[in-house]
C-alpha cells in the first residue's frame, strides 16, 4: 500500500482477471490466507475502480471485471422451509445467500449479481452459470426468470 487518502493513489501493481484470480507483477497469489486478507482490504472508489486500503493508505487494483467471482451455486432451504441459493465464491470462506432480484445478464451473455448488502457484484463462472441455468425457466421468447418460494424474479437481459 502506497498512497494515503490521495485522490490518485499509485497502482498495486495486481490484477484480477475475469475467473477471478489475483497476481502480482505477472505471478499468480494463491495462498489463501494472502487472498483472504486481500479481500478484507477490498474497497470501490466513488469511481468505480477498486482500491486495496489499508488505514489510510490505499492502491489502486487492475480488475478484468470483478474482484468477486461466483464458483458454485447450489439450491437449499432454510429451517423456515424458505428455499434459498447459496454462492459459492472464488477464494472466499463466507458463502453468500442469492438475492434473485439482482441477477442480470451482462456483456457476452455473462451473467452477474449484486452482493448481499453491498454496491458490488459478482461475476457467475461457467460451471456456477450451468448450475444455476438448471433453476431457470422460460417465460416469453427471450424472458427467463427464476422462481423460488412461489416468486418469479426476471433475470435483466444486456
Amino acid at each position: 500500500m502506497t498512497d494515503s487518502i490521495a485522490e490518485n493513489p499509485s497502482p498495486c501493481e495486481i490484477l484480477i482477471d475475469e475467473e477471478g484470480e489475483w497476481f502480482h507483477r505477472g505471478n499468480r497469489l494463491t495462498r489463501k490466507e494472502i487472498l483472504e486478507e486481500l479481500y478484507s482490504k477490498l474497497e470501490i472508489a466513488p469511481s468505480g475502480d477498486y482500491l486495496l486500503r489499508d488505514g489510510h493508505a490505499s492502491c489502486l487494483l487492475e480488475v478484468a471485471d470483478t474482484p468477486f467471482v461466483v464458483s458454485r451455486v447450489d439450491k437449499s432451504r432454510e429451517e423456515s422451509g424458505e428455499e434459498i441459493i447459496v454462492l459459492t465464491l472464488k477464494h472466499r470462506r463466507e458463502r453468500q445467500i442469492l438475492n434473485p432480484a439482482t441477477l442480470f445478464v451482462g456483456e457476452a451473455n455473462v451473467l452477474y449479481c449484486q452482493l448481499s448488502d453491498s454496491e458490488l457484484r459478482a461475476r457467475f463462472t461457467r460451471p456456477a452459470y450451468y448450475q444455476l441455468a438448471e433453476l431457470v425457466q422460460e417465460g416469453p421468447p427471450g424472458d427467463f426468470f427464476l422462481e423460488l418460494n412461489g416468486r418469479k424474479y426476471p433475470i435483466a437481459g444486456p
